[in-house]
């Protein structure tokens, strides 16, 4: 067996995190990328952008649902208006701004939706092929030799073992640029840094929101603020479970967008649909986080030790303070976020059925 499970390293659980680990040198060869990599990889900016982003959207909430108010109120003085007194509270209405009603808008919103759902498929399948080309050099390449060199005949292979190698192997796993070299793919480092760089991106989805003349919910604020740190943590300092959040969020926005996308053509998308994607969210939360989890219990082999079979020495996935450092964030975001989550679909599905 390649790996074993056991307790936690005590080394990185039981350290404070310096914070002072170097960052990676750049993956990038073009001068303007490096500076824009290094620029990111600063802890102030994730946190200030989500900062400014957070309270900015809640400002300006206020401002559009004044707007929705004065909307309102303009209804319920023409004489068609059907809201009558001793009725249920509606709703109030969208109060869009002028420039949400252009074509240009809506055709920029039609591209922004297409654009995020063929990156969001790119980046999937671009981890998935990565993870799976990672697991054929240790299978047919690096274990074998390495059994080899420590004349261990007869070795058991687990498809368990060359996974959790290959996520976790700091020598020549995801993180490594073994894979770029040998076989020409973009590695974790590279596919996790646009993917963090991509949650910036995503705020557009809010603006559209506001502009549309509706206040944006704090799910999609707290979702949208929480994913840069959480992205920002697991690429600065190479902390092995970040691929399951560029996994299992890559996939679940490539369906997503690929809904909104419809949506802005008008096309009639069923309830269950909708409905499947909520429910599918919510388990990435849960599932990811517990997969998270599951890495502080593994130990594989140190191949940068590879002395003898007497001397062969394991390491825990999670080995460092900095390591461990995204795990909590990463957990310690997704705990609220799914209680947002079931609420929203609480809201969104039960409540209306029973009405």
């Amino acid at each position: 067996m390649l790996m074993k499970f056991g307790l936690p390293s005590a080394d990185a659980w039981s350290k404070v995190p310096t914070l002072e680990t170097p960052v990676a040198p750049s993956p990038f060869t073009c001068q303007y990328l490096t500076q824009l990599y290094e620029f990111t990889m600063k802890g102030s900016t994730p946190l200030t952008i989500a900062i400014i982003y957070f309270t900015s959207v809640h400002l300006m909430n206020k401002v559009v649902r004044n707007r929705q108010v004065r909307k309102q109120q303009e209804l319920e003085k023409t004489s068609d208006y059907k809201g009558g007194k001793g009725q249920k509270k509606q709703r109030l209405p969208a109060a869009p701004y002028s420039i949400s009603k252009t074509p240009l808008f809506k055709v920029f919103v039609i591209l922004h939706n297409i654009f995020l759902c063929a990156y969001s498929v790119w980046t999937f399948i671009g981890i998935t092929t990565t993870i799976a080309s990672t697991m054929d050099i240790f299978k047919l390449e690096l274990i074998p030799s390495f059994y080899q060199t420590l004349k261990i005949e007869n070795y058991t292979l687990q498809k368990l073992d060359v996974f959790f190698q290959s996520v976790c192997d700091p020598n020549s796993g995801i993180f490594s640029r073994v894979i770029t070299s040998t076989q020409g793919l973009h590695n974790l480092e590279i596919l996790g840094f646009w993917f963090y760089i991509s949650k910036f991106y995503e705020v557009i989805d809010t603006i559209v929101i506001l502009l549309k003349g509706r206040p944006s919910s704090l799910l999609q604020s707290y979702h949208h603020a929480g994913a840069m740190m959480c992205m920002w943590a697991g690429v600065r300092f190479q902390s092995p479970p970040i691929w399951i959040f560029v996994v299992f969020n890559s996939f679940i926005h490539s369906l997503m967008y690929l809904y909104f996308t419809l949506s802005c053509f008008h096309v009639r998308v069923p309830q269950v649909f909708k409905r499947m994607l909520t429910s599918m969210q919510i388990t990435q939360f849960v599932v990811g986080g517990s997969i998270a989890i599951l890495h502080c219990f593994v130990w594989i082999i140190d191949t940068s030790k590879m002395v003898s079979a007497e001397n062969m020495e394991l390491v825990n996935c999670i080995s460092t303070p900095d390591q461990a450092l995204p795990v909590l964030i990463n957990v310690a975001y997704l705990t609220p976020l799914t209680a947002l989550f079931a609420a929203f679909y609480i809201e969104s599905y039960f409540k209306k059925k029973t009405a």
